[in-house]
């Protein structure tokens, strides 16, 4: 009586060599998923032609970046000052799950509409749920409380 296929060496070479093949392909099926699916949420960098600039006070959910949406209760901006800057603090949410960082700007300008300072920040996008985005200025809190504060974006 001749042996099952399985049993001889010849058939259980032949059953590693698929087993190998099905892990390398569903690897790389795998691979290309995970490529695709970031890529679709991933954003672009800022384009410096292209900077939208809104009142903290007064910005509305960020549509040009899936609603991203600063959070604006009790107060928009948490600004503190340390001994050699002062930080100014901003909460967001990302509704629209952003993926990847991107970059950020901060302009202070006087009430005349004279820039003061600015700052960028490359924010990393969490998936879900609040993040908190730090920027950091030489003028005093009371200066940057006195002035307006613009988030380009």
């Amino acid at each position: 009586m001749k042996k099952p296929w399985l049993l001889t060496t010849r058939g259980q070479r032949a059953m590693m060599n698929l087993g190998w093949l099905a892990s390398v392909v569903s690897i790389i099926a795998l691979i290309g998923f995970t490529a695709l699916t970031d890529r679709s949420l991933e954003s672009r960098q800022l384009d410096p032609k292209n900077i939208d600039y809104c009142l903290i006070e007064n910005c509305q959910p960020i549509e040009k970046l899936a609603g991203l949406e600063l959070i604006k209760k009790p107060q928009p901006a948490s600004i503190t000052e340390g001994k050699w800057f002062t930080t100014v603090e901003l909460k967001f949410v990302n509704r629209g799950m952003l993926y990847g960082s991107r970059e950020l700007r901060l302009s202070v300008r006087a009430k005349n509409g004279n820039i003061i300072e600015m700052a960028k920040q490359i924010v990393q996008f969490p998936e879900k749920g609040p993040m908190v985005v730090q920027f950091t200025f030489t003028g005093t809190a009371a200066e940057l409380r006195q002035a307006d504060i613009y988030l380009g974006y």
